[in-house]
């Protein structure tokens, strides 16, 4: 299928390793504590009330950590093989075959 081509956008992939880099150092900073909410608002149910939020969402947060963690070692791996495969195709492009100091003549069986 002459029409079928890859075509990888290397500095794409790795500006998307980096926001999901970025995503997950934002999933990794824990929320305000309760007190410090109750202090800066002044009611300390407002900050018992953070402070559950937290607790529940602290489970949920660390598993979408794992799983970003998870798609951005899987682009940077993406990014790393695809490289590879494309700097060894190119190495094939640019030599040429060795070719043989003499003529070309068949041995007499």
């Amino acid at each position: 299928m002459a029409g079928d081509q890859i075509k990888v956008d290397y500095d794409r992939l790795a500006e998307l390793r980096d926001n999901l880099q970025f995503a997950v150092e934002v999933m990794s900073r824990e929320t305000e504590s309760g007190i410090d909410i109750a202090f800066a608002v002044g009611d300390a149910r407002l900050g018992s009330a953070a402070n559950e939020f937290r607790n529940s969402w602290d489970k949920h947060r660390l598993d979408i950590r794992e799983r970003l963690e998870w798609l951005r070692d899987s682009v940077a791996n993406i990014h790393e093989q695809f490289s590879s495969v494309d700097a060894e195709l190119a190495k094939g492009l640019q030599a040429p075959p060795a070719k043989s100091a003499g003529p070309n003549i068949p041995k007499a069986v």
